[in-house]
């Protein structure tokens, strides 16, 4: 007989494989040491999320932020297009709750390139969440529709590669810089 799966217990397994992959990392996980770090073991995982491949699709999910509703929250708090790239930068680059999870998805899209079978799904998931509400926020601010979305590309590539030069290298300045850069380039305003 199949033991019905506990909802809250995977939820709290799966949050837990979250901060475990944004503190380890995502390209060498074993499901033995996850496991005993979560007190549990691999074949519970099994259980819950069926393979490791599935748990981690599900970890990289959970760790993504609801992008439209920040951009809506942002949007009727009056900020500018340029206003929201800013806070988008600042989102992906300030330490505390966010950083993990932010360093965790960098890795996964770096994989995505050489694991493109792993990867590659949440990858381009990744990128369409973000380029198409931005799209519609330069699209509202006058953008033709091509132009926004050009727009919202150059924006969510152009910071998260600075985002991924900053962890590397710390340089603060140098990747402020730049991001302000994009930004004005991409809105054709000042943040």
């Amino acid at each position: 007989m199949v033991r019905p799966v506990d909802v809250a217990r995977r939820a709290e397994l799966l949050e837990g494989t979250m901060r475990y992959a944004a503190e380890h990392g995502i390209a060498g996980l074993s499901l033995r040491p996850l496991a005993a770090a979560l007190g549990t073991s691999s074949r519970m995982l099994v259980h819950y999320f069926g393979t490791k491949e599935e748990l981690v699709a599900r970890a990289l999910t959970a760790a993504r932020p609801d992008i439209p509703e920040l951009l809506d929250a942002r949007r009727e708090a009056g900020e500018t297009p340029a206003g929201i790239a800013a806070s988008l930068w600042r989102d992906l680059t300030t330490g505390g709750e966010r950083k993990p999870r932010t360093r965790l998805l960098l890795e996964a899209m770096a994989l995505a390139l050489t694991q493109p079978d792993v990867y590659g799904k949440f990858a381009a998931e990744a990128i369409e969440a973000w380029v198409t509400p931005l799209a519609r926020v330069l699209r509202e601010a006058g953008h033709r529709r091509r132009d926004a979305v050009a727009r919202a590309t150059v924006l969510v590539s152009g910071l998260r590669g600075l985002a991924l030069d900053r962890y590397l290298t710390g340089d603060r300045q140098r990747t402020d810089d730049a991001a302000r850069h994009v930004i004005r380039a991409a809105t054709g305003l000042t943040p």
